[in-house]
């Protein structure tokens, strides 16, 4: 697949710009639908929402810049955004790290603002995904199953497109958790579902990437994600823990 969906002289408009610009639209609408239901007003988030995609990504940048020092030589190349190379790790800390600023600025919760801008996550891995795709990267360990791909970037042998894998996973969290965001039980439950989710997914499907291993058998990707189901498992409990006497 041709990762350039228009080329026009010297501009091309590649596959993942346009579904990263799409993640960040449809995460926008999704805010505006959603943040007023969880407490945090159309005005709040007038204020806040474009300065969060900038942080975010600033955050998805910087995660990958400290994860692959060595692809990296001056501070040029570091802000070479076409260039390639995001973390979603890095976007989450980010991100949070800002809901946490705006939520003390404004009064409210940090998790109710995390309710509101998590469903990006799912809506990335749905559409960045096939960015990836598009670009022949992230896939997975060689496979004979009928379903394996050639990638140009790896035209030996059929493998695992661990992309479309991760598409239809974040397809199935993404409409479990809109049943969820209609009956909310307390506050975070709808972000820290989606995200110990998704890491459960990352943790299975890195799995297929053995020449990516970082330390043992676990990949860049998996050690985050170890630690963000230990944290989203121990929020989830307690959240459901503080429910009042009867509540389901």
């Amino acid at each position: 697949m041709d990762p350039v969906l228009i080329q026009i002289g010297p501009l091309a408009i590649r596959w993942y710009g346009v579904m990263l610009a799409t993640t960040i639209a449809l995460g926008m609408i999704v805010a505006y639908r959603v943040g007023p239901r969880f407490g945090v007003s159309t005005p709040v988030l007038d204020k806040t929402i474009v300065t969060f995609v900038i942080v975010a990504l600033a955050g998805a940048r910087l995660g990958y810049v400290l994860s692959h020092p060595a692809g990296f030589r001056d501070l040029v190349e570091i802000i070479r955004l076409d260039h390639g190379g995001l973390t979603s790790h890095g976007a989450i800390a980010a991100g949070l790290l800002y809901l946490a600023w705006v939520a003390r600025r404004h009064g409210i919760s940090v998790w109710s603002l995390a309710d509101t801008f998590g469903w990006a996550i799912p809506i990335g891995n749905i559409l960045v995904r096939f960015g990836n795709f598009a670009n022949g990267e992230l896939y997975g360990d060689p496979t004979t199953l009928p379903w394996g791909v050639r990638f140009p970037t790896a035209p030996d042998l059929p493998r695992h497109p661990l992309q479309i894998y991760e598409m239809i996973f974040a397809a199935i969290i993404l409409l479990a958790v809109r049943k969820i965001a209609s009956n909310r039980r307390f506050e975070g439950q709808v972000f820290w579902t989606i995200v110990v989710a998704t890491s459960i997914g990352r943790l299975f499907l890195d799995a297929l990437r053995s020449d990516v291993r970082a330390v043992g058998w676990l990949t860049l990707g998996q050690i985050p994600a170890v630690l963000l189901i230990a944290w989203g498992a121990w929020a989830l409990v307690r959240g459901g823990a503080t429910l009042p006497p009867g509540q389901p």
